[in-house]
């Protein structure tokens, strides 16, 4: 869209006319910069989404790759009981446990970056841990949870449910 410009003397604010007419000239210019028939819509129907492309996006959502060093398991994946306890600390429930770490349901909300013990108990079965917080957020309010996942210091080998 170019500028209009009107000579000093020939326009005025409260002259209608020029108005008319530099709308006029904006509709000319719009008109002429718009080609008259656009060209047909291709129309392509995308092909249907099978189960593995809805597993791989639920596996690994577009735009953030999978950044997992281990593949996380259901507590009803390891054993019938699985329980998480913070030494010194109330006692947790496992969401996922993994060769890494573990995600737990805590009533309290924990420190990033601090390192704690933990019991890991597999139909009981203990195995003591050394932790470090990664991050422990609000799941809900009430009664207030968080969700508090811990990365182990060392790896560990999990139990294989039979």
């Amino acid at each position: 869209m170019s500028r209009v410009q009107v000579p000093s003397g020939t326009g005025s604010v409260d002259n209608s006319n020029d108005l008319d007419a530099l709308f006029a000239q904006l509709e000319a210019e719009l008109a002429a910069s718009v080609p008259a028939d656009p060209p047909p819509a291709v129309s392509v129907t995308p092909p249907e989404p099978t189960l593995d492309d809805f597993a791989a996006e639920v596996l690994e959502p577009v735009g953030r790759p999978d950044q997992r060093e281990a593949r996380r398991r259901t507590p009803e994946e390891l054993a019938s009981e699985v329980r998480v306890t913070v030494r010194g600390a109330a006692d947790t429930r496992a969401i996922n446990v993994s060769e890494t770490g573990v995600l737990a349901e805590t009533t309290s909300r924990l420190r990033p970056g601090t390192v704690v013990e933990l019991i890991l108990t597999f139909d009981g079965v203990r195995k003591m841990l050394r932790a470090t917080i990664v991050r422990s957020m609000v799941h809900s309010l009430n009664p207030t949870v968080f969700r508090t996942a811990f990365k182990f210091e060392e790896r560990t080998t999990l139990p294989e449910r039979l």
